[in-house]
């Protein structure tokens, strides 16, 4: 019964952080770095009188440094994008980097002395070892819980900032409730007996609510969005250029239909007919309809299929396209061979030029 519940327990937080990499979207990692360090933590913590050194054996010591960005991560979640883009944001992966410092010039120094050290810790030998020299491997691992209640009240204060609802802050108040039992949790690993609860398995069995705590967020209360990403998100709506003389037509649902062209949902019907006769004869206007908009509005076909990609290509900077791509896989994604063809679009559309809207817009 204990070793399934520990089992369910795991499976469940691996499940989280891959629907979390599949939920979050790129502007937010840090929620990731938090799931990723919950997970190392939960196979590193998990009780030896169940899986001996098995696990321990793997992710000690080079996994151990990860415990530390689930403080920064849950953290950064909550932060806008101008702060995780200052330069000094780095300070809060400070201890992450520290530990791989200390592992390497221990390695690189005194080979033997860390190997002797190495082996120690994964047989559970914890008195003086100093794997992360010169710091003892007790303070590093028993100094992580601690960590991360530091950064859950941050967390709760940043939210008290941006007047977020109340279901964003169950997941930092439920993991600073449930702190004192994962300090207890790491006290037995190390010492083998809690310091609070005795009883390895009652510990373990409260942490369940940690792990449903963690694993709603992800499913139902999806990871924070930053508010400053928020208000550039709603912002686009009204600084996207607006079609020509589109507010006066007279043709109240074809202008909202035109508009609608661009939005997510219609945009691969959009581009799957490229020649003007099969696109209008995909919609319910007809050809004497589209003749009274273009001329209406003064502009063409070609025109309307700049519009509709350039909306298109916006949407996607806003969403963090360029995070990962070029110019040149976003002149592609939005129908256009060449980056070239791109830029004179936007300027033609946008009345300005795309770097300049990037720099402007920070997207």
């Amino acid at each position: 019964m204990y070793k399934d519940y520990v089992t369910l327990a795991i499976s469940l937080l691996v499940i989280a952080l891959i629907l979390g990499g599949i939920r979050v979207r790129k502007y937010n990692l840090p929620y990731l770095y938090f799931l990723f360090g919950v997970v190392v933590a939960s196979f590193l913590l998990t009780d030896p009188a169940l899986v001996g050194d098995r696990f321990i054996s793997i992710l000690h010591p080079l996994f151990v440094p990860f415990l530390f960005i689930v403080g920064p991560g849950i953290y950064g979640s909550v932060q806008s994008l101008e702060s995780r883009r200052n330069p000094w944001h780095i300070i809060h992966y400070l201890p992450l980097i520290m530990g791989y410092l200390m592992l390497f010039f221990h390695w690189f120094f005194a080979v033997d002395h860390y190997r002797e050290e190495v082996f120690a810790a994964r047989n559970f030998i914890w008195q003086d070892t100093t794997t992360f020299y010169p710091f003892s491997d007790k303070f590093i691992l028993l100094g992580y819980p601690i960590h991360t209640v530091l950064y859950y009240l941050l967390t709760i204060r940043k939210l008290g900032e941006l007047k977020a609802n109340w279901n964003k802050y169950i997941l930092p108040v439920g993991m600073l409730v449930f702190s004192p039992f994962i300090w207890d949790v790491v006290y037995h690993f190390v010492y083998g007996e809690g310091y609070f609860i005795k009883n390895a398995a009652f510990q373990r069995y409260i942490l369940v609510g940690a792990v449903l705590v963690i694993f709603w967020d992800v499913i139902i209360i999806k990871p924070p969005t930053p508010k400053e990403v928020t208000d550039q998100l709603d912002e686009s709506r009204t600084l996207i250029a607006p079609y020509p003389f589109i507010q006066n037509f007279p043709n109240e649902a074809m202008a909202l239909y035109i508009m609608e062209l661009s939005e997510d949902s219609n945009i691969e019907l959009f581009q799957k007919f490229k020649n003007k006769d099969a696109f209008i004869k995909s919609t319910s206007f007809k050809n004497e309809e589209w003749d009274q908009f273009f001329t209406f509005t003064r502009t063409s076909w070609n025109y309307l299929k700049k519009y509709i990609r350039v909306r298109r290509a916006i949407q996607l900077m806003e969403e963090g396209f360029l995070e990962e791509n070029n110019i040149d896989a976003l002149a592609e994604e939005i129908g256009y061979n060449s980056r070239a063809s791109l830029y004179a679009a936007f300027k033609q559309v946008m009345g300005t030029s795309l770097p300049d809207f990037r720099l402007e817009r920070e997207v």
